[in-house]
């Protein structure tokens, strides 16, 4: 089933309409659709009318009858309105690019595509986007290394791009004893990009520890069995614990009951995760990205910069496992000054740019 706006009902000539156009369900429990969904919440309370459109979640593969179904709705949209129009749905529509860009199109880039896939079809995104993108007008991207990217890989003016960084939610903090067990949290998908299993074969010959993992199980179904496959053949049942998409409640338990946040994904476009981790003051172990480490700092924060099994092990068990030291991670995450967005900061900020 395709969504989108009610033509009749919602459509209008009025110049001074703005639209909102991302794909799937924007009530999924990612980084990208919180920031979103955040903006699309403040406007309302301000009362700024922002039209969302809602398309396939096929995209950025959209199949021949998604692409005319949003041909048809921008059919009905006056050009000189504004079409904030999220890099997900952006990136499948660069064979209708010139019918977009006769509208104020602005662009909404969490991260180019190029780096959400390998090989050919990374290729190919990255062929389409130098392209592409230095066509458009405007963008606001989540991160001053996204901005830098776009000057240095795309060439794009530094004059239409702007930094929104997203809000982050402030956790309620619960109390919990000392359990002898260390316990890591990580969250996201359970997709590739986020290379979980990776990180089951860092844990496997570990004691004494549990992992909890946050994300949706749904949207690669034989990613996630595979990874249940290797759990139970390496007898890892009663470590690794798979949550689903939770409440915020329970959310800021796992995340108050945690003794270290872990992350071994590939790219992320700001890391909402673990800046939830920094907030809450958890020591943190993540994979090195520039953009990552702009969001975060160093304080308390240990970066790997390789996929090496026995390198990752070695580090748990240098700095989480070894007590002196994991005490000197939690005094040094307390030091951590680095202050992010609020939701309402964060709203505000994008809305003063459209």
């Amino acid at each position: 089933m395709l969504h989108g706006l009610h033509m009749k009902k919602r459509s209008s000539k009025n110049k001074s309409d703005i639209y909102f156009v991302y794909p799937g369900d924007i009530n999924a429990k990612t980084g990208g659709y919180i920031y979103e969904k955040n903006i699309l919440e403040y406007a309302k309370l301000k009362d700024i009318n922002i039209r969302t459109i809602a398309l396939s979640e096929n995209y950025p593969f959209p199949t021949n009858k998604d692409i005319k179904h949003f041909l048809k709705i921008l059919d009905q949209i006056n050009p000189d309105s504004k079409i904030i129009i999220d890099g997900l749905a952006l990136e499948g529509m660069y064979s209708i690019f010139k019918k977009i860009l006769t509208y104020n199109v602005i662009a909404l880039i969490h991260h180019p595509l190029y780096l959400e896939f390998k090989g050919q079809m990374s290729k190919k995104f990255l062929r389409l986007e130098k392209e592409n993108f230095k066509k458009i007008n405007k963008y606001i991207v989540t991160s001053k290394n996204t901005k830098n990217l776009l000057i240095n890989e795309f060439k794009i003016k530094n004059n239409k791009i702007s930094v929104v960084e997203p809000g982050i939610e402030r956790l309620e903090k619960y109390n919990f004893k000392n359990n002898n067990k260390v316990q890591f949290l990580t969250c996201g998908s359970i997709i590739n990009r986020k290379n979980y299993l990776f990180l089951l074969k860092v844990l496997k010959p570990l004691d004494n520890y549990t992992l909890d993992v946050v994300g949706d199980t749904t949207r690669d179904i034989d990613y996630y069995q595979n990874l249940k496959k290797y759990i139970t053949k390496n007898s890892m049942n009663k470590k690794i614990i798979f949550h689903g998409t939770i409440s915020d409640k329970k959310l800021a338990k796992l995340y108050s009951k945690t003794d270290c946040y872990i992350s071994v994904s590939k790219y992320e476009g700001f890391g909402m995760s673990l800046a939830n981790a920094l907030i809450i003051k958890k020591p943190i172990i993540t994979f090195f990205t520039h953009t990552i480490l702009n969001t975060l700092g160093r304080k308390g924060v240990i970066y790997f910069k390789k996929f090496e099994v026995n390198d990752l092990r070695n580090i748990i068990i240098k700095n989480i496992l070894n007590k002196n030291n994991f005490k000197k991670l939690n005094i040094n995450i307390h030091k951590n000054k680095r202050y992010l967005l609020t939701p309402l900061e964060s709203a505000k900020k994008f809305l003063k740019l459209i």
